[in-house]
């Protein structure tokens, strides 16, 4: 009796190592994997690569044919220049200083061109406190361009020519400080 348990329980335990082995490879044989991704990118991107290069000029006539230059600058934010470079979405401040009218000398022209370095969108440039017309003294004409969409690699300006239409009363106190806004285009 004790040989045939030993016997019944080997074949069994045999069927049952069997029976779990099918069943291994049954499970393994439907074994199926699912992947999905989803890949976005942020439109309202912060990064915006510009550079501008600046002037202001003396002349007397508006044709500002042989102009006296009173102040340029070059500043950037693309990176690739090692002086004047400026953190992302930010211009340095450029300040001309002794600007004034002369005798014989009744125009001024500032000049801003901005390049859109940025490889893939436009830009564009808003200006705010853009100086205007003083009654009877100086009149301001607005010679800007391309400012509304500029696309990669290419300029936009920004350009103003004050005229002294009466010298004989000074001026004092007028100044000319625009505020930029640079963003995508949307």
């Amino acid at each position: 009796m004790k040989k045939k348990f030993k016997l019944f329980a080997t074949i069994g335990s045999l069927a049952l190592a069997v029976c779990m082995m099918t069943i291994g490879v049954l499970a393994a044989a439907t074994v199926s994997l699912n992947v999905t991704s989803e890949v976005t990118f942020d439109a309202t991107a912060t990064s915006l690569y510009v550079s501008y290069t600046a002037k202001v000029e003396r002349a007397s006539s508006a044709a500002f044919t042989s102009p006296e230059t009173l102040g340029t600058e070059k500043n950037a934010n693309n990176g690739s220049e090692s002086s004047g470079n400026a953190s992302s979405g930010t211009l340095e401040a450029w300040n001309p200083t002794g600007v004034a009218f002369e005798e014989g000398k009744q125009f001024i022209r500032y000049t801003i061109i901005f390049t859109n370095n940025t490889s893939d969108r436009n830009i564009k440039v808003e200006v705010a406190d853009a100086p205007s017309d003083l009654v009877g003294q100086i009149t301001v004409t607005n010679n800007s361009t391309g400012l509304d969409s500029i696309a990669p690699t290419k300029t936009g300006t920004w350009s103003i020519t004050l005229e002294l239409t009466d010298a004989s009363r000074s001026v004092s106190g007028y100044t000319v400080s625009p505020t930029f806004t640079i963003s995508f285009v949307a």
